[in-house]
């Protein structure tokens, strides 16, 4: 079944580009990707650079829990063949993440979890350890960029669906359902409070460093406002 036009449309005002070649791509070499990101975010500390790259790439994880809750489907794809694209958006330099529609899968009720498993471990983790190779910073810092996209989400379907999000929320807060990793990261994100409070107040831990950037300034929930 050919990808929806009208679905390729909801999903570019997340920053998910499906089936269009990017026409400024970042370099698929990492050390090569960073240096990029440093000019393109205007650093010239790699650290802030790559804290940059994922709070643009949490757009893409939060749309592939969008997709799986009402579209039954994701984008198994392995995270080499992910493409980034820089684009000039409401006056910021910004990126966005190029996916082929061959890599959507339809899932069924109960591989929905064993989806989650892949974006976060297959997708997610496995950029962060390929960046990490290069650059020394928290892996905190950047789950903490990527899940707040996620909590949004989730804050929004509680509203809607309170029993899909509560059900989700449940395995996403169980450590076991992240191993190998030895944590949940959106549980030491959250702690005990409710998406509602989340949203509402300051949540993160660490700062996302995007203060440090030109043209941003300090987040309204910065924990390091100073």
């Amino acid at each position: 079944m050919a990808f929806p036009d009208q679905l390729k449309i909801a999903l570019a005002s997340q920053s998910l580009a499906v089936d269009r070649p990017p026409a400024t791509p970042l370099s698929s070499d990492i050390e090569l990707r960073i240096e990029e990101l440093k000019g393109w975010s205007g650093t010239q500390n790699s650290g802030v650079a790559v804290s940059y790259f994922f709070r643009q790439y949490a757009l893409f994880v939060s749309a592939q829990f969008q997709l799986l809750t009402y579209h039954n489907g994701y984008f198994e794809c392995p995270v080499e063949e992910l493409a980034f694209n820089r684009v000039h958006n409401y006056g910021f330099n910004l990126l966005e993440t190029h996916v082929s529609s061959s890599h959507f899968r339809e899932v069924a009720a109960n591989e929905r979890f064993s989806a989650f498993h892949y974006i976060l471990h297959e997708q997610t983790a496995k950029l962060i350890e390929a960046f990490q190779n290069h650059v020394k910073i928290s892996p905190i810092i950047l789950w903490e960029n990527i899940l707040g996209s996620v909590i949004w989400f989730y804050a929004n379907l509680e509203q809607r669906d309170p029993r899909r999000a509560a059900a989700d929320l449940e395995w996403l807060m169980n450590a076991a359902n992240w191993a190998p990793m030895r944590r949940s990261h959106l549980a030491q994100l959250l702690g005990g409070r409710p998406l509602n409070r989340a949203v509402t107040g300051p949540l993160r831990k660490t700062c996302c460093l995007y203060k440090e950037l030109p043209h941003f300034d300090t987040c309204t929930f910065c924990p390091q406002p100073n």
